[in-house]
C-alpha cells in the first residue's frame, strides 16, 4: 500500500466550503492511512470512530499508530500525538489534521510501501496415523470370548 498524497491547502479550503463535511472525510482518511502505515490488515475502525466524534482523541492515536508504524518501518518520524491531543482540546483539529497529512505526505514523497504484517507460520498438519486393516474373521465379538 502506498500513501496518498493530499494537498493540504486543498482540504482545508474544501473543509470550509463544505460547512466542515469534508473534515469529516478528510479525518476518516487521515486515520486510515495513519493506521496502515503501522498494519495493512487494520481497518482502523477505532480511530476514525473517536476522529469524527472526538477528533483530539482520535488524532492522538491515529498518531501514535502512524509513530509505531514509522518506527517499526525505520522510517524517520516524530511522535506528535501529544501536541495534536492539546491543539483538538483547544478547538484547532483543523491544525492537528493539517500536521499530520504533513507528516504523511512526507513519507508518500519518500514513496515508502507498507506491505501486509507477516502471518504467523501456520504448522503443516501431522499426517493421519495410518489404519491396520485386520481381516473381519479375526475379529471376535463379546459373545464369543466369554463362551
Amino acid at each position: 500500500m502506498q500513501l496518498e498524497n493530499r494537498s493540504i491547502v486543498k482540504c482545508i479550503i474544501l473543509s470550509f466550503v463544505t460547512c466542515g463535511i469534508y473534515m469529516i472525510i478528510w479525518a476518516i482518511k487521515l486515520a486510515r492511512d495513519a493506521v496502515k502505515v503501522k498494519d495493512v490488515n487494520d481497518d482502523g475502525l477505532l480511530e476514525i470512530l473517536l476522529t469524527i466524534f472526538i477528533p483530539f482523541v482520535g488524532c492522538f492515536l491515529a498518531e501514535r499508530k502512524l509513530n509505531e508504524g514509522c518506527q517499526a518501518a525505520g522510517i524517520d518520524h516524530k511522535d506528535n500525538s501529544i501536541l495534536y491531543l492539546v491543539l483538538g482540546l483547544f478547538g484547532f483539529s483543523i491544525v492537528s489534521f493539517a500536521l499530520m497529512q504533513n507528516d504523511l505526505n512526507k513519507i508518500a514523497d519518500a514513496g515508502y510501501v507498507f506491505a501486509a504484517a507477516p502471518q504467523a507460520p501456520v504448522a503443516p498438519e501431522a499426517p493421519a496415523a495410518p489404519v491396520q486393516e485386520v481381516p473381519f474373521e479375526a475379529v471376535e465379538t463379546a459373545e464369543e470370548k466369554t463362551e
